[in-house]
Order: structure tokens, then C-alpha cells, then sequence
């Protein structure tokens, strides 16, 4: 009875700090920022450079719709580069980049030559591009027609070395699966970053959306040249990893709230679960490696950061232990009540989104059962399995990427707003 007490006691510290640094400090934090309505509206003196880096894999006709998106950007031509990396793709992708290229003939392909993943793929790219800025796009995402300028303004108006935009679902619509992860991408990019953002430490910037200062890039190309874990090579939690990287050599990194792309989610639980088990490792790696390195980062992030990769690791003891006591029932409630919570600010919300990226805040209900029984099953699989090479972002993830690539169209006519209704 004591060890259940002191396994309680603990889950509620732990529940508290972070609820306290996410949904209270961090929302505070932006609020007082009153900069985004002043300073980050502002253009540079002469814009930039910038060159879009792509990597592909097993992506078949969508990327066909990613360039349709990039030739739609309101940044001067003369100033933007779009480099395609085919990473060797076993379907008719390459047939698919070469006829984006024909339809765009200032757009670049280049075909690695082995399947080497996205982190290497992008690193020697950038060792070729001359421009002032690299930008990272998943091949799956759509982008509204401003990124690059909003996400340029707020780089030099905030001095921050890298800037992620917010990544947002294309596929509400198609299953129950997709609604409920349309809800929680929202609900992520406008309450679960704002203590990172607030100290310009962001410990992950996502590949979907995210500018660097090529200098940045290059100062960390040894350290993303080769990555290993327990003697085996890393390929999942690249963006982290890169962001993190990124941070320990003293860059700031950022998020723009009115930068947004749309991605693809999955559409059925076995994507999804992998893609679960994906993240939960390369959280559990970060936080282990990142250790010997832990005085470089912002206090305040720091215990964020801790408390975080605390909770992840503990969370499924408490569900454990309420499931010898016969009590799963209660976390189950508790979840409901807060998932039923978030669901009604993303509903208060959701006109900020274009039409097809909107679903009913009603779905996000199902996180309630959905969030317990993840954790309670894939942080121990990941936690025991993360040696291994198997369901990676790339390489491995053929049947992945087939599960989450619809040949849904998106109407492109909507993407050229700014976020305006994304408050904290």
C-alpha cells in the first residue's frame, strides 16, 4: 500500500509541474508576448536566400501536389530554390518528382544513390546549396503560400537561428482516426510549446515546416553525420534530434504560429500505433542523451524538459498500478474531462483552418481511451526496443507511408492565409 501511495503521490507532482509549465506558465508566456502583432509583421531589408530541401521516399503521386503548393509561394522567385531528394523510392515516385520538375522547371531533383534516410540526405544537400536559408518540407505536406515569408520575418525579427511553423492535418475528414489526431495537432501547436518558444529554445522543430540559418546547419553537420544508440544507427526522431543539436551549440530556435502546413495522418490504428512507438523512442533517446549536456539549456526549459521526459517514463506505472487495483476506470474519467476541455477550445477555434483541415472537436473524446492504452503498451515497447532499426520514419516505413498517402486533393485556393484565430 505504501509503494501505491508514494507511485501516486509522485504521478500527481509530476501532473501538476507539467500541467503548471504547459497550460498555465507557457499560455501566460504568450500572452505577454506582444511582439507578434508588432515586430514579426515586419520584412527584412532584403529578402534572403532560401532553399527548399524535400526528402522523399515512397510517396507516389502526393509529391505532385507538395510542388503544386510550392509553386504557389508568395516569396520572389529569383530568391527561392526547390530541391526534391529521392531516397531511392521503391514505387513511381521518381516518375512522379520528374513530372513535378517538367511542370516546374526551376524546381531541382536529385536521387541519392542508396537509400541512406532523410538525415543524411538533407546534410549532404546542404553542403551543395549557396543560399542564405534551408527550409525542410516532408514530401507529404502542402504549405500555405506566405510560409516563407512569414517564417523568414519572425527568424530576423526574434534573432533565432531556426524557426518551425505549426503542422496541422490535411486528412481531417477521412476516418475517425484522422478527426481525433486533427484535434490534438491543433491543440499541440497552441499550448504545448509556449514555454520553449517564450525562452527561444524549441527542443523540436519539425521536419514538416521548419528554416535554418544555413550557418546553424553546417555547425552541427558532424554531429548529425553519424548517429548510433547502443551500437546501432538511429534513423527515427531525426527532427529532434537535429533541433536538440541544434540548442547545445548555442542557436536559438523558435516556432511561428502564422506559418502552417498540412500533413497527412494515419488513417488506421496500425500506422498509427508505429508512428507512436516511433515517437516514444526517439523521446526516450533524447532525454538519455541529451543528458551529459544539460546545463546549456534555459533553466525554465530545463524543467519543463525534465519533468516531460519524467512523466513519459512513470505515466505508465501509475496506469499499471490503477489497473491491479481494478481503478483503470478513474483515469479514464479524468482523461475524458480534460480531452472534453481541449476539445471545446479547439472547437471555439477551428475557423482559423481552412475547410478541409477542420473536423468536429467531438472526436478528440476518443483520446480519453485512445491516450492510456498507448501509453500503458508502446513506452514499454519502446523503452525495450530501442535498439532496434525496425518501423523507421524512412526505409523502413513503405507500408506506413502507403497507409497515410490518399490521393485526396486538397483545394490549394485555401492555403494563403495566416493563422489568425490561433490565440493562446
Amino acid at each position: 500500500m505504501l509503494a501505491i501511495t508514494t507511485v501516486e503521490w509522485l504521478f500527481g507532482l509530476l501532473v501538476l509541474i507539467v500541467f503548471t509549465n504547459r497550460y498555465v506558465y507557457g499560455s501566460l508566456l504568450r500572452i505577454a508576448d506582444r511582439r507578434t502583432e508588432i515586430d514579426y509583421n515586419k520584412d527584412p531589408e532584403e529578402w534572403p536566400t532560401v532553399a527548399i530541401v524535400v526528402p522523399v521516399f515512397c510517396e507516389g503521386e502526393s509529391v505532385l501536389q507538395t510542388a503544386a503548393s510550392f509553386a504557389a509561394l508568395d516569396y520572389p522567385r529569383d530568391k527561392l530554390q526547390i530541391v526534391f531528394i529521392d531516397d531511392v523510392s521503391t514505387d513511381d515516385t521518381y516518375e512522379h518528382l520528374q513530372e513535378a520538375c517538367r511542370r516546374y522547371p526551376w524546381m531541382k531533383l536529385i536521387q541519392n544513390p542508396h537509400n541512406m534516410g532523410k538525415r543524411l540526405g538533407i546534410k549532404n544537400a546542404v553542403l551543395d546549396i549557396e543560399s542564405d536559408l534551408i527550409m525542410s518540407v516532408d514530401s507529404d505536406v502542402i504549405v500555405d503560400s506566405n510560409v516563407v515569408r512569414e517564417l523568414t520575418r519572425h527568424m530576423y525579427a526574434t534573432g533565432a537561428d531556426a524557426v518551425g511553423g505549426c503542422v496541422f492535418v490535411s486528412n481531417a475528414g477521412e476516418t475517425w482516426l484522422t478527426r481525433m489526431q486533427a484535434v490534438k495537432y491543433w491543440i499541440g501547436y497552441q499550448f504545448l510549446k509556449n514555454v520553449e518558444n517564450a525562452y527561444s529554445h524549441v527542443m523540436c522543430l519539425s521536419g514538416c515546416l521548419t528554416l535554418y540559418k544555413k550557418e546553424a546547419m553546417l555547425a552541427v553537420d558532424k554531429d548529425v553525420e553519424s548517429r548510433t544508440f547502443l551500437g546501432d544507427e538511429v534513423k527515427y526522431g531525426e527532427d529532434r534530434f537535429l533541433t536538440r543539436k541544434i540548442i547545445e551549440r548555442g542557436y536559438k530556435t523558435r516556432l511561428c504560429f502564422t506559418a502552417r502546413c498540412f500533413t497527412k495522418a494515419p488513417t488506421h490504428m496500425g500506422a498509427y500505433l508505429n508512428q507512436q512507438l516511433r515517437w516514444r523512442r526517439s523521446n526516450m533517446i533524447d532525454l538519455i542523451t541529451a543528458m551529459p549536456h544539460l546545463a546549456k539549456f534555459n533553466i525554465f526549459v530545463l524543467i519543463h524538459y525534465i519533468s516531460m521526459g519524467t512523466l513519459l517514463l512513470f505515466y505508465p506505472i501509475f496506469l499499471l498500478v490503477k489497473c491491479m487495483e481494478m481503478q483503470f476506470v478513474m483515469p479514464m474519467i479524468w482523461h475524458a474531462l480534460l480531452v472534453t476541455i481541449f476539445a471545446v477550445c479547439y472547437e471555439w477555434n477551428k475557423k482559423s483552418l481552412p475547410e478541409f483541415a477542420q473536423t468536429s472537436g467531438l472526436w478528440f473524446i476518443a483520446m480519453a481511451a485512445v491516450f492510456p492504452v498507448v501509453y500503458l503498451t508502446m513506452t514499454p515497447l519502446g523503452l525495450f526496443t530501442l535498439g532496434t532499426t525496425s518501423w523507421e520514419t524512412r526505409g523502413g516505413a513503405k507500408s506506413d507511408n502507403a497507409a497515410i498517402s490518399g490521393s485526396h486533393e486538397i483545394d490549394l485556393s485555401a492555403l494563403g492565409g495566416s493563422a489568425q484565430g490561433a490565440s493562446a
